[in-house]
């Protein structure tokens, strides 16, 4: 049979196919397969697989389908690759007002992972209530050259949830952000009867607990749903090369072959195009510093690699 999964814990794997939810495992020649050793796991949440039905009404993977795109991260655990979710048509971020602290350096590094996936990343603020015009201004100014889209909404008082229910209408969208910024509070009032587990920020470290505890697809219509991921405080990438970084940067596309080095990385190279219209403020400098910090990670593991 064909179908997709739509959930994973541990070795076990919820496929829906025909309506129905099998649980199946992965045969042992995937996991051995020399093209997958990259991943902590074969399979991801979106992926389409072939499986056969056994005698037990379980069933077992013995394909995956070629993925349209991925969206990944460098496991922190080893030095393989972190499928979270396959073909997926955007990407949704969460960060808040208030605690946990926004912070737009994990925001650039999702939305590097989706422009290098050509996918559609958008940024939902959760708790617009809380925002103080000072802090609007700055994230208004470090993306205003990104072509990233910015909402802000409120679960709490129900501000731009249409907004959020319009763009989430058709397609598979991926959300994620830190524990405790409100995804499953936002996709609570989105879409009323899901009732997904909800927790507050701990008051003594003003961090988010987790309450997804799997990825996991929640279909609404055919073609239309929503994966729900574990937050997830640091997001690592690892098959960028770093003098490619620059191309999913799109404030520095305009300036391509203006620097006096064809190759350059703009951090370290004289003559550089990027830095000037940085001190010249025509580029916001912390999204160029965020830039660096990624570059320079991507370098460190290079370095580690060969």
């Amino acid at each position: 049979m064909n179908g997709k999964i739509i959930k994973i814990y541990g070795r076990h794997y919820n496929v829906l196919a025909g309506g129905r939810v099998f649980d199946c495992s992965l045969r042992g020649a995937i996991r051995r397969d020399e093209r997958m050793k990259r991943f902590s796991d074969p399979a991801a949440v979106g992926d389409k697989v072939e499986f056969d039905i056994l005698d037990d009404g379980s069933g077992l993977i013995t394909s995956i389908c070629d993925r349209r795109n991925m969206f990944s991260r460098k496991d922190s655990s080893s030095r393989k690759e972190d499928v979270i979710a396959a073909n997926i048509d955007r990407i949704v971020v969460i960060q808040c007002y208030g605690e946990p602290r926004l912070n737009p350096r994990f925001v650039d590094r999702i939305l590097v992972r989706g422009m290098k996936e050509s996918v559609e990343t958008l940024l939902f603020i959760n708790k617009s209530d809380l925002a103080d015009d000072f802090t609007r201004g700055y994230i208004q100014r470090y993306y205003a050259l990104s072509g990233l889209r910015i909402i802000e909404v409120s679960a709490l008082d129900g501000s731009g949830i249409d907004d959020v229910r319009e763009l989430l209408g058709n397609g598979i969208s991926v959300f994620t952000g830190y524990s405790g910024v409100g995804k499953s509070s936002i996709l609570n009032s989105v879409y009323p009867g899901l009732e997904l587990r909800t927790t507050d920020v701990s008051e003594s470290t003003g961090k988010g607990r987790h309450t997804t505890t799997n990825v996991q697809l929640v279909m609404r219509d055919e073609g239309c749903g929503v994966i729900d991921t574990p937050g997830m405080r640091e997001f690592g990438l690892m098959d960028i090369e770093p003098e490619d970084l620059q191309d999913f940067f799109p404030e520095f596309a305009k300036l391509r072959g203006r620097c006096r080095f064809s190759e350059c990385t703009h951090d370290h190279e004289p003559q550089c195009e990027v830095k000037d219209h940085v001190e010249r403020g025509d580029i916001d400098e912390d999204r160029y510093i965020s830039y660096l910090n990624i570059l320079n990670s991507l370098k460190e593991y290079r370095a580690r690699r060969y």
